[in-house]
């Protein structure tokens, strides 16, 4: 009698959770087109900007707080409950025109975006051995990655001033629902509270804090003022669709190659780097002759994507590689709400660079603090010389910005369950201890 294939069974338990969460992918890839549906609105660009910081600042407290929340009902009912008001509040949108209403809805919706990822990784976090973390954070990015970028090309012939655009993120967000009733696993204990441990953060690497709150200046704000850029210079919404595909292509195709070259030599090179090719891409933009170079505004958008994205998660790496591995939940966590504050303050700052000077301000922006991270890299790299501190040299992996619960059960980190030694055959091996520990 043939055995029965633990990869079969694998991708059996795992489906439920990841459908749930390539339906929610579709409904968040609809939403970025929000910012053109706010234009046709009459909403200003500073409006836009301040209504995406809302929603920024609603996940940062949700990374902080939702547990509380999830604990004393159970995580089915938790994801029941954050699917159904995710789905309303879309809803909601088509009813508002006022800035405010619509920062509040925002808001709601970062902070319940915050909920369903956390309820997600723990799913993961009880259905996946150990030795296959890893695999299944890979194919987990796809989904997300993928999905997102499923929504956007959704949009392409939508009329974005109807009804048409909230009501299939409603839909897309209501049938995540359904994948849910077929999960049949007990859910792990309630993680602990993540805490903003910034000073920490900035005495492992400071380099890593400031990759991380680029990233977020920059990147949220870009998704969130791209789509008005494209339509200020003269695109269609066919066109200007296509290049918020394009950098969703570049945020999750370039980060492996990058991060495998990342790999081979300090990290500190790999985000100067990046933060120099950053300046480049936004110049290049920026000297861009306008909609008729169309091809060529494609090609530098998805690399200005993958660009940004890659420095989140090199940064994340860099920190590890100089961490002891019991620090790493609480430092990755750290990072990622960091990148939260970053992009609850980018888009602000964004729009207005826009509005009160010329659509291509932005880069000038993105410039701006792209020269500035890389200078200070290329400082840190001089003292660290000088210092000739040792660290340990992770695996690299492309980390997505969902929740702090991502962190915990990836392979090397002695909170995920059941690492201890000889656990399962072929598990991957945790690095070596910090020789400063």
């Amino acid at each position: 009698m043939s055995r029965p294939d633990p990869n079969a069974a694998l991708a059996w338990r795992v489906a439920p959770p990841l459908l749930s969460t390539a339906l929610s992918s579709i409904a968040t890839g609809l939403l970025t087109l929000l910012p053109l549906r706010f234009t046709a609105a009459g909403l200003s660009q500073t409006s836009i900007g301040l209504i995406a910081t809302a929603e920024a600042a609603g996940f940062m407290l949700g990374c902080l707080h939702v547990h509380r929340l999830i604990a004393p009902v159970g995580q089915v009912r938790a994801y029941s409950a954050f699917a159904a008001l995710k789905a309303a509040i879309i809803l909601l949108i088509f009813f508002s025109t006022a800035v405010v209403p619509l920062a509040a809805l925002r808001f709601l919706l970062g902070f319940n975006a915050a909920g369903l990822a956390v309820i997600v990784e723990s799913w993961l976090n009880a259905l996946v051995p150990n030795h296959q973390r890893g695999r299944i954070l890979t194919v987990y990015l796809l989904v997300i990655g993928l999905f997102y970028g499923v929504g956007q090309l959704m949009g392409r012939h939508l009329d974005l001033a109807g009804p048409e655009l909230l009501i299939l993120a409603g839909i897309a967000t209501a049938l995540a629902l359904v994948p849910v009733a077929v999960i049949d696993v007990v859910g792990p204990p309630p993680s602990p509270p993540v805490k903003m441990q910034i000073t920490k953060a900035l005495r492992t690497s400071p380099a890593s804090v400031l990759a991380c709150l680029l990233t977020g200046l920059i990147g949220t704000a870009f998704t969130t003022l791209a789509p008005l850029y494209s339509h200020q210079i003269g695109l269609t919404q066919d066109r200007t669709i296509i290049l918020m595909v394009c950098v969703s292509v570049g945020s999750l195709v370039l980060q492996w190659p990058i991060g495998f070259l990342s790999d081979k030599f300090d990290r500190l090179y790999a985000l100067i780097g990046l933060g120099a090719m950053v300046a480049v891409t936004a110049t290049l933009i920026f000297l861009v002759p306008g909609p008729q170079a169309f091809l060529l505004l494609a090609v530098l958008f998805m690399a200005f994507g993958g660009f940004v994205e890659s420095l989140y998660a090199v940064g994340v790496a860099h920190a590890n590689d100089r961490a002891p591995s019991a620090d790493y939940v609480s430092l990755s966590s750290t990072l990622l709400l960091v990148w939260a504050l970053g992009g609850a303050i980018g888009p602000s700052v964004g729009a207005i660079a826009m509005e009160y000077t010329r659509p291509s301000a932005f880069f000038v922006y993105a410039i701006v603090l792209a020269v500035g991270f890389t200078l200070f890299a290329i400082w840190r790299l001089r003292r660290r010389s000088e210092e000739r501190r040792a660290e340990t040299h992770e695996d690299f992996l492309a980390y997505p910005q969902t929740s702090p619960e991502i962190y915990s059960w990836l392979p090397y980190h002695p909170q995920a369950p059941g690492t201890h030694s000889g656990e399962d055959e072929g598990a991957t091996a945790a690095p070596p201890e910090d020789p400063r520990a």
